[in-house]
C-alpha cells in the first residue's frame, strides 16, 4: 500500500479547520466539502451534496463496479473539535506532523485519518480493478455536535444508501485489535437553580439567604453514593445483565489498572465494587457532571451571595434501557431533590439510543478473521462507553448492523492536545482495508 499518498492526501485533509462547533469556521467547512467533493468525482464517484436546514452539508458518494453482488456503506465525518496552537499544541495542530512513529494534526484520528483510510483504499483497488463491492460513503460535518437531522436525512434518502454492510472506523483501540460490540446511548441536560431576583452583598445578605451554587453542588452530591453507584431511582432499570463470558472478555482489553489510570493521568479508578474499567464504562450506564456555571471567577474577588447557578450534565444508558424513561426519573429526582425555596429549570438535549451489534453474524465472523490477518494477532471484542449515533439509525433505517472496528491507538489523545495516530496502526489499518474490500 502506497503510505506516502496516503499521507499525502491526509496532509490536505487536516489542513481544513472544519471545526463544526464554531460558526466562524463555516467558510473551512464549505472549502472542505468542496475537496471531498472533487476528490471522489475526479475518481468516477457519482457525488452529492446533500443539504439539510440545520447541519453542515452532507457528502455522498458512490461507486459501482460490474461485478460486485454486495455493497458497503462506509460513514465518517469531516468535522473537527477546536485546536490552537496556544493549547499545548508541539506544532501548528492543522498541519500534519510526523515525529518518532506518530503522525500529529487535529483530525489526525478523530475522523479524517481513519475515513481517509478507506477512501485512499478503495481508490486504490479501483485503479487496480480489485474492488469487491459496490461501494458508498456518506460523510457528515456534524458528528462533534450531535447532529439531530442526520436521521432524517437518512430516512429521506433510504433508497440511495441502501447497504449489505456499514463500516464505521471512529475509535480506539487497546493493545490488542478489537471490533466493537455495543455502544452506549444517552443525553446531556441543564440544571439551572435560582434562589433570589439577583446577587446579594455577602456582608449584608451571607449566612441568612441561601446560596445557588451551594444548593445545587448539594444536589450534585447527591447523584451518587460511596460506593460509586447512581442513586437515582430507576436509574439501572432494565439494563442488560453483564455476563461471565463479558467480563471475562474485558479483562483481556487491558493489562491491568495502571494502564488505564496512566492513559487518563489518574491516581485511582472509581468503579463499582468488582467491576472492571472496560465493564463499567461500556456495560454500565453513568452520570456526569460536565460543566458548572455560578457567580464570579474574574481577576480578584466579588463578595456575593451568587443568585443563580448552573450545571451541565451528561447520561450514559445501556441496552436494553430507553434513554427518555432515564431522563423522566432524573426529571422526578430533580424536583423530589430540590428545596422548595430553589426555582429550577431542567433541559435536555441529543437524546440517543444504545445499541447492540450481532456478533453472530458470518460477516462479523470474517472481518474478525480478516482484522487478525492484518495485525497478526488475537482479535478482541469490545464494548464502548462511547457512542456513534447514526448506528442506531442504519439499525432502524436500512435494517443493517454496523461493522464497528477502530483502528486508532488508545492514546491518540482524540479531542486533546497534540491528537496523533500511531504509524505502525495506521499501516495494518491500511492493510485490514486493503483485506475487507479487495477481490
Amino acid at each position: 500500500m502506497d503510505i506516502k499518498g496516503y499521507k499525502s492526501l491526509l496532509s490536505e485533509f487536516v489542513s481544513f479547520k472544519s471545526v463544526s462547533t464554531d460558526k466562524a469556521y463555516i467558510s473551512e467547512i464549505q472549502k472542505t466539502v468542496k475537496w471531498l467533493e472533487k476528490l471522489f468525482s475526479e475518481r468516477g464517484f457519482s457525488v452529492e451534496v446533500i443539504k439539510g436546514t440545520r447541519c453542515n452539508p452532507v457528502v455522498f458518494a458512490s461507486y459501482e463496479t460490474e461485478s460486485a453482488k454486495e455493497t458497503v456503506l462506509v460513514y465518517g465525518h469531516y468535522d473537527v473539535q477546536p485546536a490552537n496552537k496556544s493549547d499545548g499544541w508541539e506544532k501548528e495542530p492543522f498541519w500534519l506532523n510526523e515525529k518518532k512513529g506518530k503522525l500529529y494534526a487535529r483530525g489526525v484520528v478523530d475522523n479524517k485519518g481513519q475515513v481517509l483510510i478507506h477512501i485512499f483504499t478503495v481508490f486504490e483497488l479501483i485503479k487496480t480493478q480489485e474492488i469487491k463491492y459496490d461501494v458508498k460513503f456518506l460523510i457528515e460535518g456534524n458528528e462533534e455536535t450531535s447532529n439531530d437531522e442526520l436521521a432524517d436525512i437518512i430516512k429521506k434518502n433510504k433508497s440511495k444508501l441502501k447497504a449489505d454492510y456499514v463500516l464505521i472506523s471512529d475509535g480506539e483501540i487497546p493493545y490488542k485489535p478489537s471490533i466493537e460490540y455495543s455502544l452506549r446511548g444517552g443525553f446531556n441536560t441543564t440544571l439551572k437553580y435560582t434562589t433570589a431576583k439577583n446577587n446579594l452583598h455577602s456582608g449584608i445578605f451571607g449566612g441568612a439567604v441561601p446560596s445557588a451554587p451551594y444548593e445545587l453542588t448539594k444536589f450534585l452530591s447527591k447523584l451518587y453514593n460511596g460506593k460509586n453507584k447512581v442513586m437515582i431511582p430507576g436509574f439501572y432499570k432494565k439494563a442488560d445483565k453483564v455476563t461471565l463470558e463479558q467480563l471475562k472478555g474485558n479483562k483481556k482489553l487491558l493489562n491491568g489498572d495502571d494502564e488505564i489510570k496512566s492513559l487518563a493521568g489518574v491516581k485511582t479508578l472509581l468503579t463499582e465494587k468488582g467491576i472492571d474499567f472496560y465493564t463499567q464504562t461500556g456495560l454500565r450506564p453513568t452520570v456526569q457532571v460536565t460543566g458548572l456555571k455560578s457567580g464570579y471567577i474574574g481577576d480578584g474577588y466579588s463578595n456575593i451571595v451568587p443568585a443563580i447557578a448552573e450545571a451541565k450534565i451528561n447520561f450514559r444508558v445501556v441496552t436494553s434501557q430507553k434513554p427518555l424513561d432515564i431522563y423522566k426519573a432524573f426529571e422526578r429526582f430533580v424536583k423530589k431533590e430540590t428545596p422548595k425555596f430553589v426555582k429550577y429549570e431542567l433541559y435536555f438535549a441529543g437524546m440517543h439510543k444504545p445499541v447492540k451489534i450481532d456478533i453472530s453474524s458470518k460477516k462479523f465472523a470474517e472481518a474478525r478473521k480478516l482484522l487478525k490477518k492484518a495485525f497478526n494477532d488475537e482479535v478482541l471484542i469490545k464494548p464502548v462507553g462511547g457512542a456513534i449515533p447514526v448506528v442506531s439509525d442504519f439499525k432502524e433505517v436500512l435494517g443493517v448492523d454496523t461493522l464497528l472496528i477502530s483502528l486508532g491507538n488508545d492514546d491518540c489523545n482524540m479531542h486533546g492536545v497534540n491528537e496523533n495516530f500511531d504509524l505502525g496502526l495506521l499501516q495494518k489499518g491500511l492493510k485490514f482495508s486493503r483485506f475487507f474490500f479487495g477481490k
